[in-house]
Formats: C-alpha cells, structure tokens, sequence
C-alpha cells in the first residue's frame, strides 16, 4: 500500500474500513512513524488509535493527510493482541473535525486535559510542545505550556497553524505530566 498510486485520504480510508493495524510512514524524512488504527480521515487530517511497541493503546495522534509517504499492515503479534484489549475495537471521539487544524485543536483539547504538537518540517529532531489550548485563532494556536519538569510557563505561547504536523493526545506520557503538573495557572 502506497500513497503514490492512490490518493492519500482514500488509501487511509481504505485502511479505516479495514481496522488493521498499520505502520504509516511520513514526510518529511525525520517525521516519526506512526503504528496503529486508523479511526477517522477528514480532508486535512487522520486520526489514529496509536498503538505502542506491543500493541497496547496509546492515545490519539493526528497527522496531515498530505504527509503519508506509505502505508503498511503490521504482521506482527501486535495487532491480534490489540483485539485483546477493552479499547478494541477503536472508534474515533464523537464531532472531531479533521477537515480544519482550528477545528481539530480544540476539539482533541475538549478531549484530554494535554495536547501536543509538533512541527516536524520546521526542526530536524522530535520536538514535541505540550500544554493546554488557551487560543485558537485563525493563523495562530497559543498554547499554554507545561515544561518536561511539569511546571507551567508564565504566559502562552503561539505557533503557526500551517507549520504543525502532529497532534497527540492521552498517552502515557501526557496522562502521567498532566497529574503531576496538576491544572494550568490563573494568569
């Protein structure tokens, strides 16, 4: 399966219909790979049940349709063990809008109580910008940043809508910054 003979939003919706666990690979070349089951495809963005490295689920990730280079089914254990899990099988939230990143931003924000970003064609390693949504604008989301050491920053910090290639929600990762760093602070 590759984006180079079928377009890329009716490969992954392909792929949707399926419920099989694949490995999507991305531009630009330092993007990470994603695993996992593709839940929702909009025009601009798929939503995917994101799998860890033994099939357990591991949030949401979000990525720009545009961006799928291939798309592969994982034949490995993985999947028959995610049928195993009580999330199986996945379903994308309720009224996510994948068609506008304004949409998409506020809608996972409603979701989970961390978001984050990354914006892999503008730096060379994974870089990922967590925090609260406190602003979606038209050109602009002003994310209010909690740091690594789960401390939060002073004011929100703003990033260009068309420059973000990732959203992700609810992982492990984000569940365990978000007890520790507790709620954002009143300004």
């Amino acid at each position: 399966m590759t984006s180079s003979r079928v377009g890329e939003a009716d490969l992954l919706r392909r792929v949707a219909e399926s419920q099989a666990l694949v490995r999507i690979k991305r531009s630009p070349r330092n993007a990470d790979r994603i695993d996992g089951i593709v839940v929702g495809v909009g025009s601009k963005w798929a939503l995917i049940a994101d799998t860890g490295d033994a099939g357990f689920f591991e949030g949401w990730v979000a990525i720009r349709v545009k961006d799928v280079v291939k798309v592969k089914k994982d034949s490995s254990f993985r999947e028959r063990f995610a049928q195993t899990q009580p999330e199986w099988p996945p379903t994308a939230p309720a009224n996510l809008d994948l068609d506008t990143t304004a949409g998409l931003l506020n809608g996972m924000s409603a979701i989970s109580s961390l978001l984050a970003i990354e914006q892999e064609r503008r730096f060379h390693s994974q870089m990922a910008w967590i925090g609260v949504v406190d602003e979606v604008t038209r050109r602009w989301l002003w994310l209010h940043e909690v740091r690594p050491n789960a401390t939060w920053r002073k004011r929100p910090l703003g990033y260009k809508l068309r420059r973000i290639t990732k959203v992700f929600i609810a992982n492990r990762y984000l569940t365990a910054l978000a007890a520790i760093a507790g709620t954002e602070p009143t300004p």
